[in-house]
């Protein structure tokens, strides 16, 4: 599995988003949403437009495959922050946020966009410190198996 370092400070939606993920990290925060979480991000937002935000971002995609149909399959791992201001705050939302992915059910979550998520595990969430505001941060990885349907 590849490594994924995340954490809010450094977390951006890259130029290239759609070589790198296909939007997995925007499919990821619109299931979050869908669970009821509403301060889901893909990148930083500014702390007055939300100040305990959850930050999902996409790291590189790996392609294991490319199928007779033109599709690639391959692993995507995927960076969650939590940012609170009280550190059991932090810690209880990722750990939720955490099990919440890991029981959900992918399927029908990649409608509009050039993807499919065929499989998804977490790793426990963990802290990560504090932010440059002193916000605490609690973070985990998600490792996505997808296929996307078009070419690098």
């Amino acid at each position: 599995m590849a490594r994924f370092e995340f954490g809010v400070s450094g977390t951006s939606a890259p130029a290239d988003w759609e070589t790198r993920g296909g939007g997995a990290a925007d499919v990821v925060a619109a299931l979050l949403r869908a669970l009821g979480y509403g301060n889901v991000f893909t990148a930083p937002p500014a702390a007055r437009l939300c100040c305990e935000p959850i930050v999902v971002a996409a790291g590189e995609f790996a392609r294991d495959a490319r199928l007779a149909d033109g599709t690639e399959r391959g692993a995507l791992p995927v960076g969650v922050t939590v940012c609170c201001d009280d550190p059991r705050d932090a810690e209880a939302t990722a750990r939720a946020v955490e099990r919440d992915l890991r029981r959900a059910d992918w399927t029908g979550r990649d409608a509009g966009w050039h993807l499919r998520v065929v499989a998804a595990d977490t790793a426990a969430p963990r802290p990560l410190g504090r932010d440059g505001s002193g916000r605490w941060l609690w973070g985990f990885s998600l490792s996505l198996t997808i296929e996307r349907d078009f070419d690098e």
